[in-house]
């Protein structure tokens, strides 16, 4: 995302090397959506470019994942809403496969649900994606555990070949959506949080916020970034950081933190660090988040 905000626009061969240096390091997960853009007549702005990075690439793309979403809608004028109809999301799915330049998508989530439609609706139009041959697999942003029970059951779970993913906020401030992250270790499902270190505007400080992130990454040589994804790739099998990065060296930095092994006592002191409980992203904005 941080790729396409306003001020890395121009910096286009800059981007694609930072997709091509996470690349080559073996990160096989790559996360956009239609609305990553600098402006409202620039949708499909990231995945247009996550799809000239990876035709771009000299190696192997065996085992890489794009994952993107749909659901959320910009307008003339940045006017946001939600448009979770059959016809909707088919459109913005059939969008996305030509800017990623794809015949099929591999992981096509929703955004956020779409409040003038009953979330069993929603899942239903959800199906009819994967049912059009437009993705192989399909996943969930920004839901409640209610809705990804109901998810589970209209569409299936991880075998079934229905819910695979789930995209909901957790970082050291956010850890609100535990019953979620609980039900996606019981049933397989990948959780995948945004903004894991807390939002593009706090992530250079998480240390000074959290400041146990800053002492158990002191003595294992990280930084407090690296600590804080270690810790949640600590947390459950399921879990798979997203952090943005608009810099290969931010690159490296992420790929170190898989190395970063941490004790139980540490893992301990670290979950008892005391969150905000505060969503980087209320619902209360006017427009609703890129996230």
């Amino acid at each position: 995302m941080p790729l396409s905000f306003p001020q890395h626009v121009d910096e286009r061969e800059r981007s694609i090397a930072v997709i091509h240096r996470a690349l080559a390091l073996g990160i096989t997960l790559l996360d956009t959506a239609n609305i990553y853009a600098p402006a409202w007549d620039a949708v499909g702005h990231n995945e247009v470019l996550i799809g000239e990075a990876l035709r771009s690439y000299d190696e192997s793309l065996d085992g890489v994942i794009v994952a993107t979403k749909g659901g959320i809608t910009r307008s003339d004028g940045e006017l946001w809403g939600r448009d979770a109809s059959r016809d909707g999301l088919l459109r913005a799915a059939e969008a996305s496969l030509q800017a990623l330049g794809v015949d099929r998508m591999d992981l096509y989530q929703l955004h956020r649900p779409d409040p003038s439609r009953t979330f069993l609706e929603q899942m239903r139009n959800l199906g009819a994606v994967k049912e059009a041959g437009l993705t192989t697999t399909l996943g969930l942003s920004n839901v409640t555990l209610p809705e990804l029970e109901l998810a589970i059951d209209e569409l299936g779970g991880p075998d079934e070949g229905g819910v695979v993913s789930v995209q909901n906020e957790w970082s050291p401030r956010y850890r609100v959506d535990r019953d979620v992250l609980d039900h996606c270790t019981e049933t397989g499902i990948a959780f995948l949080p945004w903004s894991p270190l807390g939002g593009a505007d706090q992530a250079h400080e998480v240390g000074s916020h959290y400041t146990a992130f800053t002492e158990v990454g002191r003595a294992h040589g990280a930084s407090a970034q690296e600590t804080v994804l270690a810790w949640l790739l600590a947390t459950t099998p399921v879990m798979i950081p997203i952090p943005g990065a608009s810099k290969p060296q931010t690159v490296d930095s992420i790929v170190r933190s898989v190395s970063v092994e941490m004790s139980a006592g540490e893992i301990a002191l670290l979950d008892a660090s005391e969150p905000e409980h505060s969503s980087t992203f209320p619902e209360s904005e006017p427009h609703p988040p890129l996230r």
